[in-house]
């Protein structure tokens, strides 16, 4: 593991499309659409370089009820990047092949494995995930998992900007981290 830093964590946080009923999410493939980036230094608890690369889906749409949730727009995505050059953005700007990575939940871990392995790309992070949310709900006593707008509530941070958009949950996200480790 040379070359690591072991000062910075890289906090990502994907949105995919999505539909409103289980019917429709059978009938597609869900696909990222966007991916919010963040670095959180670990000695200081300073958030740089929020970043949500808007990438266009190859084989979904995104569907009114994704919007919705989401504020991302089909013609967002339309003039969005593919994932390949979101992915190359993560290795060049935030070395993110060499630095813990995480995410609130496994989801993001899981959904980047697959949209990997669906275009034949080799994963970029490191062996080091962490999930901010069971470090959340432990650090709570929680007992049941925390959503991030809760654990922002319990740790005392005012949710600022949209929920469940990549680059604020990814932001949000890593001051929760900052909230266990500090």
């Amino acid at each position: 593991m040379g070359n690591w830093n072991f000062n910075e964590v890289v906090v990502i946080d994907l949105e995919a499309t999505c539909w409103a009923t289980p019917e429709e999410a059978a009938l597609n493939t869900s696909e990222i659409i966007e991916i919010g980036v963040c670095v959180l230094d670990a000695t200081t608890g300073e958030i740089r370089k929020p970043r949500g690369l808007i990438v266009k889906p190859q084989l979904s749409i995104v569907s009114d009820f994704c919007t919705e949730l989401t504020s991302i727009t089909p013609e967002m995505v339309e003039q969005g990047m593919s994932f390949e050059d979101a992915v190359n953005i993560l290795k060049k700007d935030y070395g993110i092949s060499k630095k813990i990575v995480a995410g609130y939940g496994n989801y993001d871990q899981t959904m980047f494995k697959r949209e990997c392995e669906r275009r034949i790309i080799k994963l970029p992070f490191g062996p080091t995930y962490l999930n901010i949310s069971a470090m959340a709900t432990l650090k709570a006593k929680a007992g049941k998992r925390l959503g991030l707008s809760r654990a922002c509530q319990n740790f005392g941070l005012p949710f600022e900007g949209q929920l469940h958009r990549g680059v604020d949950d990814a932001v949000m996200a890593a001051k929760v981290l900052w909230e266990i480790i500090k």
